[in-house]
């Protein structure tokens, strides 16, 4: 499909492609690959019998999204993010004609479908890489050879513009003492001189080498670059991850806006979001409108291993809700941990929040049907979505326990969360005195309770409560 048809497509407002903004209101994202024996991501089938049957699945997990992890042909590094083939999926696995189908099963399902894409680095066993070495070796100045950075010597300066503190193209990975130093100038035997590298993985036989990053700093690159982007766009999806462009070799905000975010954002409805990304810059400056938040990750796995759920407000305003301030959005994964409880408490307090939940990455399993439970009511609730408003009360607790209250963006709803992170039951009484309203119903059962200043729910070990506000008569 090309841009004007999915133009044209979503102008036509049918039904079975995602709404307006849908990332505002989706609830759940689910992490998958087409590639197996990767580790990272759920494997997904291209065929269509197999496909058609895990979409209606994952849509009736209470999902509203489908990551596509590493969708160009690659191969072992970072889990197929290698690339070999910037322009196809893994040719054993399928077709394009299969991803677009794919794409088209997502939408009949009502699923978003976004791809996480990375266009800063190639495999060693590239064929685009494997022609600019031997034409690099002849002396011959050609296209493919301007996608990259050379060097004579292993002392020559990194390829960094180093005015620009986002951009960390020049910073040099931490010594990792279980493998080589595979990062900075590698030497290359094809092409007789050193190449610049940012990451390494293992190649065929199992050596660590330097991955060649493309040279955004040259007029050929990103223009091959948008031509990739262009191709996936062309499918039908609804948006991109682009992996962790802040480490791109000479990437600047007019470039990465003119080649990635202008033009995904051409195509209409369509999710942005810089991989790795931890600064609004990336929203104000870059054009994309998703953030991951990694610090709302870090610190409930701290809060559980505490108890003390009170840094979870500071790291909200510190992070979260600038963010949300921007306009744009957030996801964060649902980190595994084998108890069960405290995993359903990490996933409510991310709903609760409004966050998207991700879910799917390794041989971890999906959500549970408490889980699902929270995605579907995380998803039907204004109040939980991810640009409504949140105001922390005070409780009996607040060593142990954090409620706060949520409030729809349109007025429309407002909704009490209440969470419990100590390791024994508790009578939680949540401050109500400044909130005007009629009363209380809980999300899940649907009892009344009459307005008093100070509610009192019990929760259990790790437990969690949702209650809709009736507004005041």
């Amino acid at each position: 499909m090309s841009q004007s048809e999915t133009q044209q497509v979503r102008s036509a407002g049918l039904r079975h492609l995602p709404p307006d903004r849908w990332w505002e209101k989706a609830a759940g994202l689910y992490l998958c690959t087409f590639k197996p024996n990767r580790g990272y991501a759920h494997v997904l089938s291209l065929a269509p019998e197999k496909a058609a049957e895990e979409v209606a699945e994952i849509g009736a997990q209470g999902f509203q999204a489908i990551e596509i992890f590493a969708p160009a042909e690659g191969r072992f590094g970072y889990a197929g993010l290698d690339m070999t083939d910037p322009y196809s999926v893994d040719r054993e696995l399928g077709t394009m004609e299969d991803f677009r189908r794919f794409v088209r099963l997502a939408h009949g399902n009502g699923i978003a479908v976004v791809v996480f894409l990375n266009v800063g680095y190639f495999s060693i066993e590239a064929p685009a890489w494997l022609e600019a070495c031997r034409d690099r070796k002849a002396g011959r100045d050609t296209e493919k050879v301007r996608w990259f950075s050379w060097a004579d010597s292993p002392d020559a300066p990194p390829p960094a513009l180093p005015e620009d503190r986002f951009f960390a193209a020049g910073v040099i990975p931490g010594d990792n003492p279980d493998t080589p130093k595979t990062w900075g100038w590698q030497h290359s035997e094809e092409a007789g001189c050193y190449y610049w590298a940012r990451w390494q993985a293992q190649d065929k036989e199992g050596n660590w080498v330097g991955l060649p990053q493309t040279d955004w700093g040259s007029r050929e690159w990103p223009q091959e670059a948008e031509r990739i982007v262009r191709c996936w766009m062309d499918t039908g999806i609804d948006g991109m991850l682009i992996d962790a462009p802040m480490c791109y070799s000479r990437l600047t905000w007019e470039k990465n806006n003119r080649h990635i975010t202008d033009v995904i954002s051409s195509y209409g409805n369509a999710f942005l979001q810089p991989e790795g990304g931890d600064n609004v810059a990336w929203l104000t400056e870059g054009g994309y409108n998703c953030l991951q938040d990694y610090r709302l990750g870090k610190c409930l796995i701290e809060a559980l291993r505490t108890g003390d759920p009170r840094p979870i407000e500071e790291s909200l305003r510190a992070y979260h809700d600038l963010v949300v301030g921007a306009g744009s959005v957030l996801y964060t994964k649902v980190h595994w941990v084998e108890d069960r409880q405290q995993r359903r408490l990490l996933a409510a307090t991310i709903a609760g929040v409004g966050d998207m939940l991700v879910y799917g990455t390794g041989d971890k399993p999906g959500p549970d049907k408490e889980e699902q439970w929270l995605l579907r009511a995380r998803f039907a609730h204004p109040a939980l979505h991810q640009l409504a408003g949140r105001r922390r009360l005070p409780t009996n607790a607040d060593g142990t326990c954090y409620a706060f209250l949520k409030a729809a963006r349109d007025g429309s709803e407002r909704v009490l969360v209440v969470l419990n992170f100590s390791g024994s039951a508790q009578t939680v009484e949540v401050d109500l005195s400044g909130v005007a309203m009629a009363g209380l119903v809980n999300l899940r059962t649907g009892e009344w309770f009459d307005r008093s200043p100070a509610f009192g729910v019990e929760l259990p070990v790790h437990g969690y409560a949702f209650f809709q506000v009736a507004p005041a008569h």
